[in-house]
């Protein structure tokens, strides 16, 4: 006699749901793409002027500033994703040339990190120092020749993710403008949390109900102020596909500025390191998006 395995979410099972949040099931050439951007970073480091700033109270919330040489230009802060969980800490500029290239500062966010099983820091307490990377940049943009009403956000993964909530913060609560943040990239995030806490992740990634609602950032639209931009693989799992068509959905049915990007042949890892060539499809979406180059 056979079973059937029971569904958990959707049509997966639990073990199918686990898989579709196991980017090394679907990325087979990860840890090539990791040594990669590792050099690549150490590449832009030699070439190019860079300093750190801190942004809060937490030896961890620091960023990376490469500036540009356009005077008064806008500010795009980087968010790296890892699922949440501590990466190596200088790996995230690989594509920082772009962005300065086309007449933007760029600033590599760094941030705590949750750990394995349930630690001290918590989910929420990584978008609120990110909001206040935000808010750093706001208040003390010009002391490196950016524009504070020009801030731009791109996230990767985890990274989307956490994009995803600061372009819906409730920024008047943080003494901000509604309009802080002129523009929002998110490549291959998650932007609703249930099946994502129903997954494995869910061991470690621990929210309330309120937590949960607060930081799914589909359920919090009327919150947007500015265009978004949505991108995901190809070859990524079926789960981050699902992400990204209805977040995109979702905006574009409240008529809200967005836009869609399918990265034709690029795996989870693949489609954000194409942003490490200026001509690349999503390179280019990116700078028209934010109006630079």
């Amino acid at each position: 006699m056979t079973t059937t395995a029971e569904k958990v979410f959707l049509d997966y099972t639990q073990e199918e749901l686990d898989d579709a949040y196991e980017q090394m099931r679907w990325a087979p050439n990860f840890e090539e793409m990791r040594q990669r951007r590792v050099r690549l970073c150490t590449e832009v480091r030699a070439r190019n002027a860079h300093f750190d700033r801190s942004y809060g109270p937490s030896p961890d919330e620091t960023l990376e500033i490469l500036p540009t040489t356009r005077k008064n230009a806008p500010v795009v802060m980087f968010i790296h994703g890892g699922r949440w969980l501590a990466q190596p800490p200088d790996t995230f500029i690989s594509f920082a040339e772009t962005i300065t290239g086309a007449g933007a500062h760029f600033v590599a966010a760094r941030f705590s990190a949750l750990t394995p099983t349930p630690g001290k820091v918590r989910l929420p307490d990584i978008a609120d120092q990110l909001r206040r990377a935000v808010a750093w940049l706001a208040g003390n943009a010009r002391s490196f020749g950016a524009n504070p009403e020009q801030i731009h956000v791109i996230g990767h993964s985890s990274g989307g993710h956490l994009a995803s909530v600061l372009l819906t913060a409730d920024w008047r609560r943080h003494g901000l403008p509604e309009d802080v943040l002129k523009s929002g990239t998110c490549v291959s995030g998650m932007y609703d949390l249930r099946a994502v806490l129903l997954s494995a992740r869910g061991n470690y990634v621990k929210l309330s109900a309120a937590e949960e609602d607060e930081l799914s950032a589909i359920r919090h639209l009327d919150r947007v102020r500015c265009p978004i931009l949505v991108a995901y693989g190809d070859k990524e799992s079926p789960e981050f596909k699902r992400h990204g068509e209805s977040f995109a959905a979702a905006l574009e049915q409240r008529r809200l500025p967005a836009r869609l990007m399918v990265l034709a042949g690029c795996n989870h890892f693949e489609g954000i390191d194409t942003m490490t060539d200026p001509h690349s499809p999503l390179a280019r979406a990116v700078l028209q998006h934010m109006r630079l180059g």
